[in-house]
């Protein structure tokens, strides 16, 4: 340390004007970079991470109000978290109803066709349907062949 201030005090004095002042800019200079950069650079992390996180929320309560409405009474019974699809499969087998065609809107919508079935049978199934796993049948379509209660059916159904 000693030899820098004999280095110092032999300069003359606008040299060590020129030399101070270079000693304070690269003294703020490492003030900036060791402390405040770091800083800065850490603040805008955790902004970033909040703006992120508030898009979750804001997203997630724009989804709210359809898991509200997706909700039904029986949702404390196991059977209602059941697919739509799941829910047919478990349930025309049970009622001896042959599914001839179906088609999938989406998983919260099937149009069914029925061929040749007990109309009294269906009765029954879209009752189940309606109380047990709160299934909603939108739009029904009967074409009689007979007398005995034989018929074609087409269901629309909603979950």
């Amino acid at each position: 340390m000693d030899s820098i201030k004999e280095w110092y005090n032999a300069l003359d004095e606008g040299e060590q004007k020129i030399v101070f002042s270079a000693a304070i800019v690269i003294g703020m200079l490492m003030l900036y970079l060791i402390v405040v950069d770091p800083v800065v650079a850490k603040v805008n992390e955790l902004q970033n991470q909040v703006m992120s996180k508030q898009k979750n929320v804001d997203w997630m309560k724009q989804q709210l109000p359809i898991i509200m409405a997706s909700k039904n009474p029986t949702s404390s019974n196991p059977t209602s978290a059941l697919s739509l699809s799941a829910i047919v499969n478990r349930t025309t087998g049970n009622y001896k109803l042959p599914v001839s065609r179906r088609d999938s809107k989406s998983p919260y919508e099937m149009q069914i066709w029925f061929d040749n079935v007990n109309f009294d049978s269906f009765l029954s199934w879209a009752s189940e349907l309606e109380s047990r796993y709160g299934v909603t049948i939108a739009n029904v379509n009967v074409r009689s062949r007979d007398r005995n209660g034989i018929t074609s059916i087409n269901v629309k159904l909603l979950k």
